[in-house]
């Protein structure tokens, strides 16, 4: 259920339920901006198999997500949809798909395109990575996404030269 009050439409982001994949988790804590999640939407809940992915010990992204205290882990109570939504995504994007149903969530934090659609079908606005800091930047948090965007394909975040072209294009930075 959501918490803000729904009257005069639209909720502020404060008020917004969010629900993350690991994706855009790790992604962002490879950058080490794992603060634009925080400041841009106050709370995250992850499902329980999310969790396990990003907070492995020994990684060395463990310690950074396992010091977000704005990370909350939610389990996925709807086992049969989890294992239904499995026969075609992963268990993580499975279970982050069925916590957002759930909680009624306003926005899944997704990256993989196959769980991005699937989400859409079930009525589900999804943001990827490069989402997140399109908005960070329209709300002024950053200034430029393209340092960033470079800091994340040099940590390994694997995305196509015509999409970060587009991307960048559109937000002005081409």
């Amino acid at each position: 259920m959501p918490r803000g009050s729904q009257e005069g439409g639209s909720r502020s982001s404060i008020d917004e339920i969010v629900v993350s994949n690991s994706s855009v988790i790790i992604a962002l804590a490879r950058a080490c901006r794992l603060d634009l999640l925080e400041r841009l939407f106050s709370e995250v809940l992850v499902p329980e198999a999310v969790w396990n992915e990003i907070s492995i010990e020994g990684k060395p992204r463990s310690e950074k997500i396992a010091k977000a205290g704005f990370i909350r882990v939610k389990k996925a109570r709807n086992r049969r949809l989890v294992s239904l939504l499995e026969d075609f995504v992963d268990e993580g994007e499975a279970e982050a798909i069925a916590l957002a149903m759930e909680v009624g969530a306003d926005l899944l934090l997704l990256d993989d395109r196959d769980a991005r659609r699937l989400a859409r079908r079930l009525d589900i606005q999804v943001m990827g990575t490069l989402g997140v800091l399109a908005l960070a930047k329209y709300r002024g948090i950053i200034l430029e996404v393209k340092p960033l965007v470079e800091r994340l394909t040099e940590k390994g975040f694997w995305i196509s030269e015509g999409i970060i072209e587009d991307f960048l294009r559109e937000l002005g930075e081409s």
